[in-house]
């Protein structure tokens, strides 16, 4: 225990008056770090956060690092990274199913419902090559053994539920301290590039290809256990290796329950695995024991305009959002409801959907990247009850025709979700200039739809023929997340006082859309909406 005389000791520093007048802020901070600075390089006995646990024995300080739990997932995360010697040499090695034979498997998968290359030949014929030429690449993937760095996963995965919770979040740290500085260079280049030089989109295509070659994080592990899953499914029930992956959905079933994404959109391939995505979502069906009445909440919109943040301040959430992560494909995270409000939202769970950012066209690699970033938009809109859209004020126009075409490609099935328009990073605007900016917002969404020949030929002639849209509590203007320059600025009080009221609205329109199906009838949604698209 600490003595009087230890607490109450004295530093031996020389004091100084720094807060002299005549200093402005910044000089006054200058002077703080130069103090700061000399102070630490005459201190040579420097100790870092992990060395003070040693020390905290003394003072009988309990460290949650040191139980056998955490001391054991600690031990299985560092089975996996240890072996991370680069990022691309690793997913080969340890993850080589969703390498390029699954990316070849996604074309022939989508390419067998929307049939672009069939030309003039027989349909059913070009079908059938298709299914051929799928069987050859399953058979490709069906050679690869189950590699060391996914059966260290597979087992920080089947342990205790403490232990697994523990597991996940030391693997997530340490693929985090792993990637970090290399992202996060390539990622400033990436938004800088982007700004200046729109057009320049073989530098851009080659940024982001890098950027995904570097980039490891958890849905790649949980994107090859469902790769060792489908592959598996397609060998007989006896098999090894059908036995070994028959745990994997309620695995990650229960990763969702405990607060963790799941990825359904492959962000790299541009497809769903549904084999995989339906044994997941059957089996949190199961767990919760068939109460999975759901209501959907999605967010589409600009890249790097602040979704996953969004999303995370509102309802508790862990979407990525790191300095170097740009969510890729489309994310889900469930939210149990309280059995008290049940009746009153009419659901037993709200499904929230975040998505990749959609690229002006300028700025897309190529029409199949800008066709994707529409699927992608269009399947989040179509599964969601309220959709909120975030505008990158700055790409503005080039989003809203990418979200109003999304809207469009619903017509058919006499969906019209509910919409709101978020303006994230938007000064304090006063009560008259927003009515002005609203109805700017407004007039401009009705021109586009006017001008534009996709919507003349689906006869739509106005906004409300694709979106419930109120003009009065659907148009949110967000200040900046931080108040002042980060890491040190706190989070913005205007910030989080909107962000709670969006989210009061947004539950307040949840109460009023009419009651939907249950996670069954969610999997069938995302099948036929997929396969629609």
């Amino acid at each position: 225990h600490f003595t009087l005389k230890m607490v109450t000791m004295e530093p031996s520093l020389k004091i100084a008056d720094v807060s002299q007048t005549k200093k402005t802020d910044t000089e006054l901070l200058k002077v703080l770090k130069e103090s700061i600075s000399k102070l630490l390089e005459g201190r040579p006995n420097k100790m870092s956060v992990a060395n003070l646990a040693e020390g905290a024995h003394h003072c009988d300080i309990l460290i949650d690092e040191e139980s056998d739990n955490c001391q054991s997932a600690w031990n299985n995360a560092n089975n996996i990274t240890e072996r991370v010697k680069t990022t691309s040499e690793f997913k080969d090695k340890h993850l080589p199913s969703q390498g390029h034979i699954w990316k070849a498997l996604s074309w022939v998968e989508t390419e067998h419902w929307r049939l672009r290359k069939v030309g003039k030949g027989n349909t059913e014929n070009y079908r059938k090559s298709l299914q051929k030429k799928e069987k050859q690449l399953r058979g490709k993937q069906q050679i690869f053994e189950i590699p060391a760095g996914m059966v260290s996963f597979i087992h920080g995965m089947v342990t205790s539920e403490v232990q697994r919770y523990y597991f996940l979040k030391w693997l997530e740290i340490k693929l985090d301290n792993v990637c970090r500085h290399q992202l996060s260079a390539l990622q400033d280049q990436y938004q800088e590039l982007s700004q200046k030089s729109p057009k320049d989109t073989e530098k851009i295509a080659e940024l982001d290809k890098q950027i995904s070659v570097c980039s490891l994080r958890m849905e790649h592990f949980f994107r090859e256990c469902g790769q060792l899953y489908e592959c598996a499914s397609y060998l007989p029930e006896y098999t090894r290796q059908r036995k070994t992956t028959e745990q994997l959905p309620a695995l990650c079933a229960q990763m969702l329950l405990d607060g963790f994404p799941l990825e359904f959109v492959d962000g790299d391939a541009a497809n769903i695995p549904m084999k995989w995505t339906a044994a997941v979502l059957t089996e949190l069906h199961h767990i919760l024991h068939s109460k999975t009445k759901l209501k959907v909440i999605t967010v589409i919109g600009a890249e790097n305009s602040g979704k996953s943040t969004l999303l995370n301040t509102m309802f508790g959430l862990r979407f990525a959002v790191s300095k170097g992560t740009c969510t890729r494909g489309a994310f889900m995270q469930l939210i149990s409801i309280n059995s008290k409000v049940r009746k009153e939202l009419g659901c037993d769970c709200i499904l929230i959907i975040d998505t990749e950012g959609l690229k002006p066209h300028p700025m897309a690699q190529d029409d199949h990247s800008h066709e994707r970033d529409k699927e992608v938009a269009s399947l989040a809109v179509a599964l969601s009850d309220v959709a909120v859209v975030s505008v990158s004020n700055s790409r503005e126009e080039d989003i809203l025709e990418l979200v109003l075409h999304a809207f469009t490609r619903l017509k058919d099935v006499g969906k019209k979700p509910l919409c709101h328009f978020v303006h994230i990073n938007t000064p304090a605007v006063s009560a008259a200039e927003r009515k002005k900016r609203d109805k700017e917002l407004v007039e401009q969404l009705e021109e586009m739809i006017q001008n534009d020949d996709e919507m003349k030929k689906a006869n739509i002639a106005e906004l409300s023929d694709v979106m419930q849209f109120n003009i009065n509590n659907c148009n949110w203007y967000i200040p900046p997340v931080w108040h002042g320059v980060p890491p040190m600025a706190p989070v913005s009080v205007g910030y989080s006082e909107k962000a709670l009221a969006l989210k009061k609205q947004l539950i307040k329109d949840l109460k009023k859309c009419p009651k939907r199906g249950d996670m069954m009838d969610f999997i069938e949604w995302v099948d036929r909406f997929w396969k629609a698209l």
